[in-house]
């Protein structure tokens, strides 16, 4: 008989699953749903293509690792500070990448000491989600900094623009929707101690790197551990020059052809 599998948090059994993409994105992108015809959104996955039938589709969550408790009342001041962060950058799209700053105090208000502390706790559920659904175990660190409203962590946080989504038209990036690839790194004497992870997920142009045991790059934006009221985006651009060009002449005929 398996046994249950437990809740990463507080260790009750778990019954309750977190979105891999968080439902709010895509009714933000998408609408309510239910998604049909040309423009509806698929969910990529080790290659595979599913067609996802609503926000709420299962294909877009992990396998059960949270209490319906954790999942719910108790982690929804971070998912709340969350979707404020990204429907504010939404909405201010053109001064956040004119001036490539995020100051919390615009989004949260005089409350934002305590409101960022809660959307970095909101990352720290999602990464915590994604090594569980790795088999990996949730550093212990994490989980106990949860109800704390000061603490020290390993892991930083820092934001990028990427330069090469900003190619597309405004409404066609909005659905840009995604996860990387989980990044772990190995001790070279002993490859059963795991050294540290990166991590990413994205929504339109804003990339959310995740940096656990691990120094951020530079270029990639300004540390952030819920320790300022200011974070500074860093840049990527994926493409070579040449992907990039190409691009922009496939979408400068493709906008000629349909003036046509």
């Amino acid at each position: 008989m398996a046994t249950q599998a437990q809740c990463w948090i507080c260790k009750a059994p778990a019954d309750s699953a977190e979105h891999r993409l968080k439902r709010s994105d895509l009714v933000r992108a998408y609408g309510k749903g239910p998604f049909t015809g040309p423009s509806a959104p698929v969910h990529v996955s080790g290659g595979t293509l599913s067609q996802i039938q609503g926000p709420r589709s299962s294909k877009i969550k992990y396998a059960q690792s949270l209490c319906h408790a954790c999942n719910t009342f108790k982690t929804q001041p971070y998912d709340l500070a969350y979707d404020c962060l990204i429907g504010w950058i939404l909405a201010n799209e053109d001064t956040v990448l004119r001036k490539r700053m995020i100051n919390f105090e615009d989004i949260y208000g005089s409350s934002w000491p305590e409101r960022q502390r809660d959307l970095f706790k909101y990352y720290v559920k999602s990464f915590g989600c994604r090594l569980v659904d790795a088999e990996q175990t949730v550093p212990q660190e994490l989980i106990d900094l949860l109800p704390l409203d000061t603490f020290r962590t390993a892991l930083k946080i820092t934001f990028s623009v990427n330069e090469d989504i900003l190619l597309f038209d405004q409404p066609e990036r909005t659905g840009f929707i995604g996860k990387g690839e989980l990044t772990a790194w190995i001790s070279k004497s002993d490859p059963s101690i795991v050294n540290g992870y990166n991590w990413s997920e994205h929504i339109s142009w804003l990339t959310i790197l995740y940096w656990y045991c691990q120094e951020p790059e530079g270029g990639l934006g300004s540390t952030w551990i819920a320790d300022s009221q200011y974070v500074y985006l860093g840049s990527i651009a994926p493409l070579s020059p040449e992907e990039r060009s190409d691009f922009l002449i496939k979408k400068s005929a493709s906008k000629m052809g349909k003036g046509a």
